[in-house]
Formats: structure tokens, C-alpha cells, sequence
């Protein structure tokens, strides 16, 4: 086999499946797929990437399972991915970080392993939960709220309640004239659904607070205010802002929106190579997804040597590799 051969197998296998490549050059598809695996290897070897500031952790279905993933929230980049969230992974993931005492703030979903690895490994950093974990509950208790209506109504109101979904889950101020006089029908005929909606609302403005002080009088205020007869439907998002109160207001007192927002972009690459290459194992599946995407990268800070700080009059900079920050989720 030719080098420029090897290269362009090398090349194609991370973005097409094997069988397509091996058609392509007339390869046995063994044969592309050794060529991959020593590909993937070599570049594992060398994955390395800055320890963050803010690290992010969340989650990615995968191949039929949930994995964990870690990015850097201030760089917007994907760091690496597990195959599974336990917490024995996750805490001997955390373990291996290079200079993991940089780590001074940690975004997750409200997920119980993930707070009890951070907690063993990096007990310096603050835990924020993913305010759009949360709010989603409550997008989801309102759903709840419109799903029992429905079974109430006649199939033709039943047909057009499901088609306006989207319109109750919109924020008041995002909602178009149209859209509000639709909804308008609904929330003035059904009270109960006014009223989810009203509290849906009254949830999302928590996060309008500029102190943790203002946030914590509102969710009280929110908790205390939950419209006659809907306690159950709220119950678990009661609960759940309850078991992770500490974490839910950190996110007033840190230095900047902390949040996983841009994770639908990780799925979208998730989703992209898994549908190039169905049925690959995990394995495969990551090394797609670490090593076919743009880096992000940048020159580092010239340090001055210290041999030569005493020098009168000029200093020499330490010449070190380019940093990574990890998969450039804005190319995506």
C-alpha cells in the first residue's frame, strides 16, 4: 500500500464507514478498520488539552446509553467523553486532570455521581447545576398539567391542545400576536392551564435576579405561591430544587452566566457521527467525534525564564507547545 494510500484511509475512515471506504479503494474492510484503530490509538496518546476554569459535565446518548461528557464552558470546547456516568469513572476521570486544582467552578445536571466525584476530587471548586436542567422541569409540569386536560376533551380539541404545545412552552415574551391569541383560547377556557402557565413564567424569572439574595426570596415566594391543586404536579421539581438548593443559587454568585447551553451543539455532532458510522462501539464512536473536528487552539503566554530574570536588562521566554482547549464546538 502506498503512503498516500495509507493517508487518505487514514483520513476517510474517521468520516465514513469502513465498508463505504473499503468500496472507495478496493481494500478489504479489515483492512481499513486496522488502519483506523492505529490511527485512533496514536491520537489518544497524544489527546491532551488545558485543564479549565469552568469545567462542564453533562451527558450524551450514545450508542443506546447515556455517556458523560466534559467541556470547557469559558472556551466553548469538547474535552472528552466516558462511557458511562458512575461515579467510580467519573472520580478517577477527575483524578488524572492535569493541574486539577485550576478547576474553581463545575456545571452538571442534577446528577448525584457527579456531584460526589467533584466533591472527592476537586473540593476547591464550586458546583453550579445547569440552570436549563432545572427550568426544563418545569416546562415539563406544565406539559404535565396540558396532557391530563387533553384526556378530558373531545378528539378534535384534544388534536388542536397537542398542536399549540410548543406555544405554552415559549417564554410570555417570545410568544408572536398570533401565537398569544391561540393560547389565549386555551389558558381563558381552562383556568388550571392559565395558571401552570402563569407558574412556569414565575419559575423562569427566577434566574432575572442579579444577587443570590433576590433569587433565594423568589423561590421561596414560588414554592409558597403553587397554584390550588397542582402540588403534585410540581412536586418534583420542588424536590429537586430542594435536594440541590446550594448548587441551584451558586449560579447567582459566580463571575458569569455558568451554563451547558451549547451542549444540543455536542449532540448534533453526537448524532452526525453516529448516523455515519451505526453500530461502531463507543470506542470508535469518541475517537469520531474527538478527532475529525477543528481544535481549538493558542500560542501560550511567553514566560520568562528564570535563569534569566536576573539578567540586567532583557529576558528570554520559555518556548512551550501550543495549548488545546479541546473540540471547537462553534465550527459545529
Amino acid at each position: 500500500m502506498t503512503l498516500r494510500l495509507h493517508e487518505y484511509v487514514e483520513k476517510e475512515s474517521f468520516n465514513h464507514p469502513y465498508t463505504f471506504v473499503a468500496a472507495q479503494t478496493g481494500l478489504d474492510e479489515k483492512t481499513v478498520r486496522d488502519i483506523f484503530n492505529a490511527r485512533a490509538e496514536l491520537l489518544g496518546r497524544w489527546h491532551r488539552f488545558e485543564t479549565p476554569r469552568i469545567l462542564g459535565i453533562d451527558e450524551l446518548y450514545l450508542n443506546k446509553r447515556y455517556r458523560c461528557i466534559l467541556t470547557n464552558i469559558e472556551e466553548r470546547t469538547l474535552l472528552d467523553l466516558l462511557a458511562t456516568r458512575r461515579q467510580d469513572v467519573v472520580t478517577n476521570y477527575l483524578m488524572k486532570l492535569k493541574d486539577r486544582q485550576k478547576v474553581e467552578i463545575v456545571s452538571m445536571d442534577m446528577w448525584n455521581p457527579y456531584r460526589a466525584a467533584v466533591k472527592a476530587v476537586l473540593p476547591q471548586a464550586r458546583i453550579v447545576v445547569d440552570k436549563f436542567h432545572v427550568v426544563r422541569m418545569a416546562n415539563d409540569a406544565l406539559e404535565r398539567v396540558r396532557k391530563d386536560l387533553r384526556k378530558e376533551l373531545k378528539p378534535s380539541q384534544s388534536r388542536t391542545l397537542k398542536g399549540d404545545r410548543k406555544i405554552l412552552l415559549k417564554r410570555a415574551h417570545e410568544v408572536s400576536d398570533r401565537e398569544r391569541l391561540i393560547m389565549e383560547t386555551w389558558t381563558g377556557a381552562f383556568p388550571q392551564l392559565l395558571a401552570a402557565y402563569e407558574h412556569k413564567e414565575r419559575f423562569y424569572g427566577i434566574w432575572d435576579a442579579t444577587t443570590r439574595l433576590q433569587a433565594e426570596a423568589a423561590l421561596d415566594e414560588w414554592i409558597a405561591t403553587i397554584p390550588k391543586g397542582q402540588k403534585e404536579v410540581w412536586s418534583d421539581l420542588v424536590r429537586a430544587v430542594g435536594n440541590w438548593r446550594e448548587e441551584t443559587m451558586t449560579y447567582f454568585e459566580t463571575d458569569m452566566p455558568v451554563t451547558n447551553a451549547y451542549t444540543e451543539s455536542i449532540n448534533r455532532l453526537g448524532k452526525d457521527k453516529n448516523r455515519e458510522g451505526r453500530g461502531y462501539s463507543f470506542e470508535v464512536m469518541r475517537a469520531r467525534m474527538l478527532y475529525t473536528t477543528k481544535h481549538k487552539k493558542k500560542a501560550p503566554t511567553a514566560k520568562v525564564s528564570p535563569f534569566y530574570k536576573k539578567t540586567i536588562g532583557y529576558g528570554l521566554p520559555d518556548f512551550a507547545e501550543e495549548l488545546n482547549y479541546g473540540v471547537d464546538l462553534s465550527t459545529i
